[in-house]
């Protein structure tokens, strides 16, 4: 069979900034460039059966085909609606929801795997990457994770890229599963039962520290697994949230309570901040706890020991808000991806502590956000509004 010149991937060529500052193609373009797509019947039937998504964009990057799988995977019915689209406005993706942002074009798009193969096709070199992101609907937040592939196209005289994808969302969330399950509760449940068999073999043993040990061991057990279960009742959109009274400093006492007698703070301070902010307000009790508590581990995580890690609460005239700082510093390399579900410092498999916590905020009419820098160090904060706080 012959192959169609007009069909032929294009070879590498110098291309202008694909991300700032592109016009977007006119109506007239877009029918024009859609329509190369939409006269080949038996091309687009056969892309239309494929199981994975298929999308031809034009050099802005914008939609002139879209087959069925994507379409679903959009929630959107009618194919040719897609035409003219940016694929980050189409999927919902948080960043590019943002009434400011254009999707490719801001800071956290740096980062996206898809981005970088759409403009690596377009600039003639076929690639393979990751895309993490997380759809927004209202205040539900679900995470999708694609595999994409991208490959040069030429046709009709005008360069295109094929981006081509499927959904492993679920492998990541089983991967991060089998993570918890077969490695973190796998060594903890083995330090329970050595501490166990400790206590048989050596007389001499302190009984009560061994006991402070397996308490402290079987509480992990239960916040692994609980932890799993709140975060994957939040992405099916099923979380139940449960509002009581609160008062600020009690909550803090709480959450120094619980990591106090952990190893993780073994030499470490934790501490609650001389101006910390009593007041009375509305929220989930759990939640709270389980977004501070994520700030602190990770704050103790970060620090050496002989560090301090200091809560705080604030009050402004829109809510209140709890903070966690610690001195140590984030790369600036990482500040767009530290939200990400799989991205962490501490290696593979990890970072579902500040994705939880930025997935759980919403829940609690809450925003989770963070600062960090050389002179002052790293400080996570929720801020809560809505929460009818009463006068401080």
């Amino acid at each position: 069979m012959t192959r169609d010149p007009a069909m032929t991937p294009v070879e590498p060529s110098h291309r202008p900034d694909l991300v700032n500052d592109i016009p977007l193609a006119s109506c007239e373009e877009l029918q024009h460039q859609a329509s190369f797509f939409n006269d080949a019947f038996l091309a687009r039937r056969l892309l239309d059966v494929m199981p994975g998504m298929v999308l031809v964009l034009n050099n802005y990057r914008q939609i002139v085909f879209a087959n069925r799988a994507f379409s679903h995977l959009s929630g959107r019915s009618e194919t040719e609606s897609l035409v003219g689209s940016l694929v980050g406005d189409v999927l919902k993706c948080h960043v590019a929801l943002d009434k400011d942002a254009v999707c490719g074009k801001t800071d956290t798009c740096e980062t996206c795997g898809a981005l970088d193969a759409m403009l690596s096709g377009l600039s003639g070199v076929g690639r393979v990457q990751e895309c993490t992101l997380t759809q927004q609907d209202g205040i539900v937040a679900q995470h999708l994770t694609l595999r994409v592939w991208s490959t040069p196209l030429c046709f009709g005289g005008e360069e295109f890229v094929v981006l081509a994808g499927t959904d492993v969302s679920h492998e990541r969330r089983r991967l991060a599963l089998e993570r918890t399950f077969f490695h973190d509760i796998l060594n903890l449940v083995a330090s329970i039962q050595g501490f166990a068999e400790l206590m048989e073999i050596d007389e001499s043993v302190d009984p009560m520290m061994v006991s402070r040990r397996i308490q402290s061991a079987s509480q992990k057990v239960v916040e692994e697994i609980d932890a799993q279960r709140v975060l994957l009742a939040v992405e099916k959109g099923e979380l139940k949230v449960d509002n009581h009274v609160l008062t600020s400093l009690d909550v803090l006492k709480d959450v120094i309570e619980l990591y106090e007698g952990q190893e993780i703070s073994r030499k470490r301070m934790l501490k609650i901040d001389d101006d910390v902010v009593r007041t009375s307000f509305i929220s989930d009790a759990t939640l709270l706890r389980r977004i501070l508590g994520n700030m602190v581990k990770n704050a103790l995580e970060a620090s050496p020991e002989g560090y301090t890690v200091t809560l705080g609460v604030d009050k402004s005239t829109s809510g209140i808000s709890f903070w966690v700082h610690n001195a140590t510093v984030i790369s600036g390399s990482y500040h767009q991806r530290i939200f990400q579900r799989d991205f962490s410092t501490k290696g593979s498999g990890r970072g579902l502590g500040t994705y939880s916590m930025k997935l759980l905020g919403p829940f609690l009419s809450g925003n989770v956000s963070f600062e960090s820098s050389p002179e002052c160090g790293t400080r996570f904060t929720l801020s809560l509004t809505d929460v009818c706080p009463e006068a401080a």
